[in-house]
């Protein structure tokens, strides 16, 4: 099983990547679409106390990280769709937040499942 602060990495690179050519693709430079690059930022910075599994923090990293997904997915518009470079990385990013929180939804199951806390034990 992966990680959730490797999942987390990987979901707040995608998103940083992703909104910053979003945001250098388009003419007009909306200051919105840096929203995106910037919760990629935040959730990377939340990796540490991921690996030191603060549940609080793994709590708050799937509510943002579901969120972002939520919002980045409804400023697709379905009625102009097209599959031009701006929705197809709208696509990417809330496709990886939702991957992302299956995987800590996941985790968290198994976890409970367990009920002995010793899933992760072996990288602290």
């Amino acid at each position: 099983m992966i990680h959730p602060y490797i999942v987390n990495s990987i979901n707040a690179v995608v998103l940083v990547a992703a909104g910053f050519i979003a945001y250098l693709g388009n003419p007009a430079r909306p200051p919105a679409a840096l929203i995106a690059p910037l919760f990629g930022l935040l959730l990377l910075a939340c990796t540490y106390h991921l690996r030191k599994h603060n549940r609080f923090v793994f709590h708050t990293v799937t509510a943002l990280t579901l969120l972002v997904g939520l919002w980045v997915s409804m400023r697709i518009a379905p009625d102009r769709f097209a599959w031009n470079m701006q929705n197809i990385l709208l696509l990417l990013m809330g496709l990886s937040c939702f991957v992302s929180v299956g995987f800590y939804v996941g985790t968290f199951v198994q976890e409970r499942r367990m009920r002995n806390n010793t899933i992760y034990k072996d990288d602290l």
